[in-house]
């Protein structure tokens, strides 16, 4: 979907006088340029930086929905704390996306928030429906933070040159996701006196190790 993104700024930055209008659906994202004066980064060049802040808004949005689904759902004997370590991660990252958001729009870009978007653009899958078991919360947060962190990344490498504004902002950002992944892989770390591989709260059967491919949870 990134290419709607690349023509939809490609197109605005090129037309100064642009007379914006405000389509209510669209290609998805869809990121709107300013016609007034604003400031952005340097070269005036918005698709790096717009590509960069637009996919890592969508990823916050999508994890702050699946952080709440598991909030509420989470079941076994980690559910207290895993219930308030979810809460703090939600409220961490509803931070964030409100900061990427507010930095679209520094430099003269608007944000694409909808459903819809986050829905068609976003590499994280909808988190599991029902009761979910704490060692599949875990195993869930600590993949897919993993690859938010590897997306916002790319975004950091694609920006430091030109914008290092927004590249510091995804830096921050890319420390807390990593924060919050380490917080969930701690809990099946194995160590010198205990192997910790999460068999004690999944059935008897080990937890796969964080960061390898495994199969989707069902």
């Amino acid at each position: 979907m990134r290419y709607f993104l690349l023509a939809t700024v490609s197109l605005l930055a090129a037309t100064p006088a642009f007379a914006q209008t405000q389509p209510q659906t669209g290609p998805f994202p869809l990121n709107s340029v300013t016609d007034r004066v604003h400031s952005g980064p340097q070269g005036g060049d918005l698709r790096a930086s717009t590509q960069a802040l637009q996919q890592t808004l969508t990823e916050l949005q999508q994890l702050q929905l699946q952080t709440k689904q598991a909030h509420w759902n989470v079941s076994g004997t980690l559910f207290y704390p895993l219930h308030e370590l979810l809460q703090d991660h939600y409220e961490g990252v509803a931070k964030y996306a409100d900061e990427v958001a507010e930095r679209l729009q520094g430099i003269g870009v608007s944000s694409d928030g909808r459903a819809n978007t986050i829905v068609r653009t976003s590499r994280i899958p909808e988190y599991p429906g029902g009761f979910v078991d704490d060692a599949q919360v875990i195993q869930w947060f600590a993949q897919y933070y993993r690859v938010t962190s590897d997306e916002i990344a790319a975004g950091i490498k694609a920006t430091e040159d030109k914008d290092p504004t927004t590249s510091n902002l995804l830096q921050e950002v890319q420390h807390a996701i990593d924060k919050y992944q380490w917080q969930m892989r701690a809990m099946i770390q194995s160590t010198l006196t205990d192997p910790n591989t999460g068999s004690d709260l999944n059935s008897g059967r080990p937890v796969a190790p964080a960061g390898r491919p495994s199969a989707p949870i069902n």
